[in-house]
């Protein structure tokens, strides 16, 4: 069965600021990066996001043909996610992630999957497409990146393996 997952966008931002094994990234980069999941998980997905529609430039560059990204001004992602939730005929084929309690109640409430964004942060750089059945809430550092994670990035970022450099890890950065 498809689910629809709904995402609270800066929520998972800021999660990915915190937990992700990355450096500081754009919303642009954050939907291709939720893109690439979906396109594993096959699961329709709706990534909102508080505020209005940025200029024309960088929505363009926020667009994808996997997933919807929405923007919701005048109102705040968590209404709009809110509103999806009580609108929904089958609200057990949805999952939530965002780690607001309110939202949390909302979907615990009408029977919805629901995952706080650390989580999902920690699910979007695994190698599973699917969510394992208890996901980490903590935004734990990896203690290694195996050879097929880093093929992942490199793919995620266009990189040909060919043109990318070797990486020692940070601490020969120091040296």
């Amino acid at each position: 069965m498809t689910r629809h997952v709904i995402i609270d966008g800066n929520n998972l931002f800021h999660a990915m600021h915190d937990c992700a094994p990355l450096p500081t990234i754009g919303r642009e980069t954050l939907v291709k990066i939720v893109e690439r999941w979906a396109k594993r998980s096959e699961d329709d997905v709706t990534l909102i996001f508080d505020g209005p529609v940025p200029r024309e430039g960088l929505a363009k560059q926020m667009t994808s043909s996997r997933i919807t990204v929405r923007f919701s001004a005048p109102a705040t992602a968590d209404d709009l996610i809110a509103a999806m939730i009580q609108r929904a005929r089958n609200p057990e084929t949805i999952r939530v992630i965002s780690s607001d309690k309110a939202l949390r109640h909302e979907a615990a409430y009408r029977r919805c999957l629901h995952t706080g964004a650390a989580g999902f942060v920690a699910e979007l750089f695994s190698s599973e497409a699917k969510p394992k059945s208890a996901p980490p809430t903590s935004c734990e550092k990896p203690d290694k990146v195996t050879p097929e994670e880093a093929r992942e990035w490199l793919d995620v970022f266009g990189v040909d393996d060919d043109d990318a450099e070797p990486f020692d890890g940070y601490d020969a950065m120091i040296e």
